[in-house]
C-alpha cells in the first residue's frame, strides 16, 4: 500500500453495532467505500467502552499496510471542525452532550459534576445506595 494511503479522512457510510465495526466513505478517493473497519475505543478485555459514531460524522482512519486496498483498517476517531464545533471550550472540563441536549461534564477545577438528562434516570445498585452530602436538597 502506498504510504498516503495509510492515513485517511473519511466519513461514516453504515454501521455494524454487533462487531463495533463501520464502513467508510473517502470523498478524495472518489467516494470510494471501505470495507468493515474496527472501531477504536478506550477498552476491550476486561473494562470495556461501547460508543459508536453517527453516520455521516467525519473519522481519522488508519490503513493496515499489508492490505491491498482501502477495506482493512481502523477509525481512530473523529474530530471537531468548522462544521462540527466543540460544544464547549475549558481546559478544566470533561463534557459529553448528546443529541437532545442530554449532558454530563465534571469540572476538576471547581470539583462539579453536572448531569442534566431530558428523561428518565434509571439507577440500580446489588447493594446499598449512598448519598452523603453537606446538604442534600430533593425536589
Amino acid at each position: 500500500m502506498d504510504i498516503k494511503n495509510l492515513i485517511r479522512v473519511g466519513l461514516i457510510s453504515s454501521i455494524n453495532p454487533d462487531n463495533m465495526t463501520a464502513k467508510v466513505i473517502f470523498p478524495d478517493k472518489d467516494d470510494m467505500l471501505s470495507g468493515d473497519l474496527k472501531i477504536v475505543n478506550r477498552g476491550s478485555a476486561k473494562n470495556k467502552c461501547y460508543w459508536l459514531p453517527d453516520i455521516e460524522e467525519q473519522v481519522l482512519c488508519v490503513m493496515d499496510p499489508n492490505s491491498k486496498n482501502l477495506n482493512d483498517g481502523w477509525i481512530v476517531g473523529s474530530y471537531f471542525s468548522d462544521v462540527d464545533a466543540p460544544p464547549i471550550s475549558d481546559l478544566d472540563k470533561c463534557h459529553f452532550v448528546f443529541q437532545d441536549g442530554s449532558f454530563f461534564e465534571y469540572d476538576r477545577k471547581n470539583h462539579v459534576l453536572t448531569i442534566d438528562i431530558k428523561g428518565e434516570i434509571d439507577i440500580k445498585a446489588s447493594g446499598n445506595i449512598k448519598i452523603n452530602g453537606k446538604i442534600i436538597y430533593l425536589n
